[in-house]
């Protein structure tokens, strides 16, 4: 039995603190090692992570996504009223602007689902569901009417041995069909197979609950454990590569992809299905401040917030509505109206996740397709996931990969304006020195041709 860890992205993280190969969640790393809680806590992401100086700022992944002003094809505004989100994680605190509606602990901790230790739990579930508070604040969710579901099995101060393994994670599933979620965020993963969380994936896939789960980190760097196995770069991870689940990777506010956001390889399978914003992303902390931070943690929760928008456009709330036709239609819709126009790329997936195109689509309310294409959306042609067809030779996306992960850090606006204005200096100068030597050319001929002349 192994550990998760949670997909922040930690650049010195290389090598995972965990058994047999899972990653454990970095804020839970020191606990399991057997550190004690003073240690472990340095762990936390909330330590970890940059308090946003402009807190009045709308983070940049919220203003993509454009809560507030989302509607259906007749115009009328979705904010996911009446779906029920469960976020497996750390925990959700409760905050003026945050509240899980129900949920469970299975990490051995003593304090509620409502409570994190960590903060990882928090920023994730505030992308999908934060209320608005004028004046506070300018954090909102995408889907801030939904109702949240805290299934807590990580943190910074789990019990040794508990929770945050194979089993808590498929216990944590199974719980979150039963309270009633149609969709489940995890922004975790690990690198081996378990059979008894692919059985929980495929439960919930058959009570038509949408999973959406973060890629993975190590894309750009080597994986290995405190035993020595090695699982290369950019491995195969769990459960965004198993079957029936909707794997998210990272981008930047410019649309390229984070090198250290997974793809998969032709050998493990490519299993990303679209990517979304995760670079210097904003998230409420326990404390209620805006923080910023990186990882394909905090792009799964802008498409669980999207998968539940759906949701709620086609009424797909009803008991009869869980079924298997369910979960592979908002998945589908998801990736069919992504940027990349039904081409494939293994790091783009199927392309940028585009929510407002997601509910324009004109796909039939009546739940029918649990296969195969689905009228009213792009054909999907390549490699990726639920794919509809093979692609012919030219039509691939073409990556766009970041060299390195840009960090949208508070001073990074500011940082951005110096950068600018030297650039500006710098040019300002080569062409003070360009006018410079020009004119002493001008005035060296000049002078050679009185010269001429006096001779």
């Amino acid at each position: 039995m192994s550990a998760f860890r949670k997909t922040r992205y930690a650049a010195a993280a290389t090598v995972l603190a965990c058994g047999t190969g899972l990653g454990l969640p970095a804020a839970a790393a020191a606990a399991a090692t057997g550190l004690a809680a003073s240690q472990a806590s340095s762990n936390c992401t909330s330590a970890n992570v940059t308090v946003d100086k402009n807190q009045a700022d709308t983070p940049w992944e919220i203003q993509a996504a454009n809560p507030g002003h989302l509607t259906n094809l007749q115009g009328n505004q979705l904010d996911g009223t009446g779906v029920k989100v469960a976020v497996i994680d750390t925990g959700i605190q409760s905050q003026g602007q945050l509240n899980a509606g129900g949920g469970t602990v299975l990490n051995g901790e003593s304090t509620g689902p409502d409570a994190d230790d960590d903060g990882h739990g928090t920023m994730v579930a505030s992308i999908i569901g934060a209320q608005k508070a004028a004046g506070v604040n300018g954090m909102q969710g995408i889907a801030p009417g939904v109702q949240l579901l805290s299934l807590r099995e990580a943190g910074c101060n789990a019990a040794q041995g508990s929770g945050n393994t194979e089993d808590a994670m498929a216990q944590a599933i199974t719980d979150a069909v039963g309270e009633g979620a149609t969709v489940i965020n995890i922004s975790q993963d690990g690198y081996d197979q378990d059979p008894k969380l692919l059985a929980a994936v495929q439960y919930a896939y058959s009570q038509g609950v949408v999973i959406v789960t973060s890629a993975g980190n190590q894309g750009d760097r080597d994986t290995t454990d405190n035993n020595g196995t090695d699982y290369g770069v950019n491995p195969r991870t769990y459960p965004a590569s198993y079957p029936d689940v909707l794997a998210v990777g990272a981008v930047d506010q410019y649309g390229t992809v984070a090198t250290f956001s997974e793809s998969g390889t032709a050998k493990n399978t490519y299993f990303v299905g679209v990517v979304a914003p995760g670079v210097g992303v904003g998230g409420l902390l326990q404390n209620g401040k805006i923080a910023v931070d990186d990882g394909t943690s905090f792009a799964s929760p802008y498409v669980a917030a999207e998968a539940a928008l759906i949701i709620q456009e086609h009424h797909w709330t009803s008991s009869g509505d869980r079924t298997p036709a369910r979960a592979y239609e908002v998945i589908k819709t998801i990736e069919a109206t992504a940027d990349g126009d039904g081409a494939y790329s293994p790091s783009l997936g199927w392309g940028e996740a585009d929510i407002q195109n997601a509910l324009n689509a004109t796909v039939s309310d009546s739940l029918a397709a649990s296969s195969g294409p689905i009228s009213g959306l792009t054909p999907m042609l390549g490699i990726g996931p639920n794919a509809d067809g093979q692609a012919a030779a030219t039509s691939q996306q073409v990556d766009k990969t970041v060299v390195k992960p840009y960090v949208a850090t508070a001073g990074n606006h500011e940082a951005e304006n110096q950068q600018r204005w030297a650039y500006i200096a710098l040019a300002a100068g080569l062409l003070t020195a360009i006018v410079a030597l020009a004119a002493a050319a001008v005035a060296r001929d000049a002078a050679r041709r009185r010269g001429a002349t006096q001779l």
